[in-house]
């Protein structure tokens, strides 16, 4: 191993106990799970990026995974919530609930010779969004301008692999995309957890790692093999699936802008004043207003309202405010909301093309798109709907208070022989005054309710109070013909929706278009021998540590051990064959011995193919607790596994027969670490960033390691840490 030496960068207190750790292997980031289920992200310097706490009190992470590229983080709780977080910004990407308990996440990215493009991936590859006009910003008013951050579609297939406590793996194309489900706990007709799996990048091979409720571990092989639908058209699907989620969370964050823009307050305060005017008789007050918008009549009550409950100033006030929130609204429904519906409209169409070849067999259905189709238009129509119902309100609201404040300023001013409010006044625009006034005490759905406002119960969850009457020749038509609605160019409009609820219908049948009705796996898995891990009897109650790495040719190479109390770990070598469906597999047990004493192995992790990293601990002549981190060559394991799984390996020179195991074989390749001060009892190691984290037993303490570093360098900069090749620790230890 070039380089095998370990370099301290730092050593860190954490207040609170750590319980899990996993290294980015493109940046130099690694996540930590702590106790109350909180995540945080921290550099190599150990600065920390962010926090997040956990969706749910009392709720605990169970596995973490990173996306290849590292830019999302998958995190999983016991409360069954899976979530993909940004990196970047932390924000949630995407969240799911698990049937059952995640207890292994892997995340995976695709690797394949090139090949030529067909017709189909060129057409999938043109991102006709590219053409559409480019979605606004999501900032609010009142907030800084910044760049608006559309979440960017990924363009190489990857894949997030979810084992469960109830023996099921999903398969999340993209991290997103349920494009398969199997459930071995059916297959085997027996219960139990998944430990761990792994899958080469080329997608050939599925690996299994299945501990079962009386205590056995198997390693179960699946052959993914090819057919009518590939990992092209599993992309494809997902790809479409990524972008109209990113569309979906735009329209949803729109919507949000929408309810925090709508200002009901000046509304419902001159609703008020008008139920005070005269509570016995809500009719009057619009009596009153008629009378003196028409005949010029002014009645005392009315005088003394204008004069003592509206003042000039309150009136001009609340017009100004209501213009204010119905203009902010309109321009939200027509720049944003119009135009993201637009774009899912299009994406739509795209794939209900797609719904017409072989991506049936996906669970993409052309009823559920058609379904999603005239949602997508429904709620376009409900959006026009609400444009027409704030032109008009804002047309009458200015001409209300116009006339309102115009009253005002002449009752102020008694000189005064015109009538302001009216000098520039149509006829039309006085039958339309009059009408609204008209109104005002009719269209209440209770007594005393004055509703001036007609928009914001399109806002509400629920059906309209007041429903837009279209008034025109097509509803007409429409009405007077029903069998025109049985044609499915023609649809009809949501007329008693409001644009909450049609929303609401809306996220429903997208969300429907991509539910799982058949499994990519139905047809293409096929599986292999399962392969039994042996482990000692005595310890089956413990806790099981399993890791795995792939070699060329089909060839898994497993390590395993027990968290409490094991002094060896076991070593397999398995290949499988396609023709035969066989796993044949070779195995070695594996030990550290110093000065006859077998040291407790406390955690076991591939650093990549060729090295296997092992934390073990003891006890000195002095009762002194010290840990020991080995890098061992995996080819030198390797040559001494057999298949009958009897050899015994020893990491360090023998030391005589006094343990009983002199006969066994001795491994030399390999380099090791005094952990000085601290007993360590898990690790984290990443051999493509070349670092290492080891944790304390008391989940505090965190020490962070440059790996494969110069040894002079090593011994120069940290000459406290010495690396050796001498199976002796016990003086270095003292």
């Amino acid at each position: 191993m070039y380089g095998n030496g370990m370099k301290q960068l730092e050593e860190r207190h954490v207040p609170t106990k750590v319980l899990k750790m996993e290294w980015s292997n493109k940046m130099d980031l690694l996540a930590i799970a702590k106790e109350h289920g909180e995540v945080s992200l921290h550099r190599l310097t150990w600065q920390r990026v962010w926090s997040l706490a956990a969706p749910k009190d009392k709720t605990l992470v169970t596995a973490l995974a990173w996306r290849p590229d590292g830019k999302q983080l998958a995190i999983a709780y016991d409360s069954c919530d899976l979530l993909l977080v940004d990196v970047e910004n932390k924000d949630i990407a995407f969240s799911k609930t698990t049937e059952s308990k995640v207890t292994s996440l892997v995340w995976v990215q695709h690797e394949k010779p090139q090949k030529k493009d067909t017709i189909d991936s060129v057409l999938i590859k043109m991102n006709g969004l590219d053409y559409l006009p480019k979605l606004q910003s999501l900032v609010l008013r009142d907030t800084p301008e910044e760049e608006n951050k559309i979440p960017k579609v990924q363009d190489t297939l990857n894949l997030l692999l979810v084992g469960m406590a109830n023996c099921e793996v999903q398969i999340l194309a993209l991290g997103i995309f349920l494009c398969g489900s199997i459930k071995l706990a059916e297959i085997f007709k027996k219960e139990g957890t998944v430990l761990n799996i792994h899958m080469p990048v080329d997608f050939s091979y599925l690996y299994v790692a299945i501990q079962y409720y009386y205590g056995s571990i198997e390693i179960v092989t699946i052959k993914l093999q090819d057919c009518d639908t590939c990992w092209d058209d599993v992309y494809d699907l997902a790809f479409k699936h990524d972008q109209l989620l990113s569309s979906l969370d735009y329209l949803d964050q729109t919507m949000k802008n929408i309810l925090e823009t709508w200002e009901h307050v000046s509304l419902m305060e001159m609703e008020l004043k008008l139920s005070s005017y005269c509570p016995e008789d809500p009719e009057m007050v619009s009596t009153d207003l008629l009378e003196l918008l028409i005949y010029g009549i002014l009645t005392e009550r009315m005088d003394q309202f204008l004069k003592r409950d509206l003042t000039d100033k309150g009136i001009k006030k609340i017009g100004l405010s209501i213009e204010s929130s119905h203009t902010n609204v309109q321009k939200l429904v027509v720049n944003q909301l119009s135009e993201v519906t637009n774009q899912i409209l299009f994406q739509l169409v795209e794939i209900s093309g797609m719904s017409l070849k072989k991506y049936e067999c996906l669970g993409l259905t052309e009823h559920s798109v058609e379904k999603a189709l005239r949602s997508v238009n429904g709620f376009l129509m409900k959006c026009n709907e609400v444009q027409i119902v704030i032109e008009e309100s804002l047309t009458r609201y200015k001409l209300f208070f116009k006339w309102l404040y115009g009253m005002m300023i002449k009752l102020n001013d008694e000189n005064s022989a015109s009538d302001p409010s009216l000098s520039d006044t149509s006829q039309h625009e006085l039958n339309m005054l009059a009408e609204y006034i008209n109104g005002l005490g009719e269209t209440g759905s209770k007594a005393k309710d004055y509703k001036l406002d007609r928009v914001g119960q399109y806002f509400l969850d629920g059906d309209l109070e007041c429903p837009y009457d279209a008034r025109s020749q097509w509803w007409s038509l429409l009405q007077d013909n029903p069998c025109l609605e049985e044609n499915e160019l023609i649809l009809a409009a949501p007329r008693g929706h409001s644009l909450t609820r049609q929303f609401a219908v809306l996220k429903a049948d997208l969300m429907d278009i991509f539910a799982q009705r058949k499994t990519f796996f139905d047809k293409t898995f096929v599986f292999h021998e399962n392969v039994a891990l042996e482990l000692p009897s005595g310890l089956s109650h413990g806790r099981t540590r399993v890791s795995m790495v792939d070699l060329p040719n089909h060839k898994l190479l497993v390590c395993c051990v027990r968290e409490l109390g094991a002094h060896d770990f076991g070593f397999y070598e398995l290949m499988a064959y396609s023709d035969t469906l066989e796993v044949t597999h070779r195995s070695t047990t594996v030990f550290y011995s110093c000065d006859g004493v077998k040291q407790n192995v406390h955690d076991v992790q591939f650093y990549s193919h060729d090295y296997v990293s092992v934390l073990t601990e003891t006890l000195d002549e002095a009762t002194n607790r010290f840990s020991l981190f080995i890098q061992l060559s995996t080819n030198s394991v390797r040559s001494h596994c057999s298949t009958d799984g009897l050899t015994t390996c020893r990491i360090g020179q023998p030391s005589g027969d006094s343990d009983g195991e002199g006969s066994c074989h001795t491994l030399n390749d390999y380099t090791c670490r005094v952990v000085e001060n601290m007993a360590a009892s898990s690790f984290a190691v990443s051999g493509t960033r070349k670092v290492a984290v080891l944790l304390s037993h008391s989940r505090h303490k965190v020490r962070l390691f440059e790996m494969e570093v110069d040894d002079e360098e090593d011994e120069d900069e940290d000459s406290a840490m010495d690396i050796t090749r001498d199976s002796n620790l016990t003086d270095e230890t003292v």
